[in-house]
């Protein structure tokens, strides 16, 4: 096997909107910078954000955001809230929202997985805000729930590569976590 010297690999992630407020006023901004820090005992996401985009300004103020997984059905609605400021454009009626149990972050209705996030903490890098957030509520559209559990193939997320700017969608499983390897395991 021969190996080719490249910049940082981008791997498919699942992109996600967040969500905030700001002056009053709902604010949505898609990031490709996300993921799950820890599942349990208490879940903790992050986004990676520029620091002079509008959002910033809501979930430092209001101490919660919205994450909010689109489906692939939403491409267009998500790229649009990532292309526009909300610095100069008003982008509160781009989707329907509800409040979970805190009013300070809403959610996108029609997304098919929203979390509730407490600020946690705020790691400063250069250019860029790193927002750690307790999930605090979780929601996900009924429909996409098979046999009690979560069933990604009705998810459908939208995943994002930023080495080539692409969205992509899921593909197949093809096996099971902690079971396809317990074959090379030594007694």
């Amino acid at each position: 096997m021969s190996k080719v010297k490249t910049k940082v690999v981008s791997f498919p992630v699942p992109i996600c909107i967040a969500s905030s407020i700001i002056e009053g006023k709902v604010n949505f901004a898609t990031y490709g910078c996300f993921g799950l820090l820890a599942p349990r005992p208490i879940p903790y996401v992050y986004i990676g954000s520029v620091e002079p985009h509008y959002t910033n300004i809501g979930i430092k103020e209001n101490g919660y955001f919205g994450i909010n997984i689109p489906s692939v059905d939403q491409i267009k609605e998500t790229d649009y809230v990532g292309l526009v400021s909300g610095h100069n454009t008003d982008k509160s009626n781009v989707f329907k929202t509800f409040f979970g149990k805190v009013d300070k972050a809403p959610l996108i209705e029609d997304c098919p997985i929203n979390m509730l996030c407490k600020l946690i903490k705020t790691v400063d890098l250069p250019g860029r805000d790193i927002f750690i957030g307790e999930v605090i509520e979780t929601y996900v559209n009924q429909e996409c729930i098979t046999d009690g559990k979560l069933d990604f193939k009705k998810i459908n997320p939208l995943l994002f590569t930023s080495a080539n700017a692409k969205y992509w969608e899921l593909g197949n499983i093809i096996g099971s976590a902690y079971k396809e390897g317990k074959t090379m395991i030594q007694p």
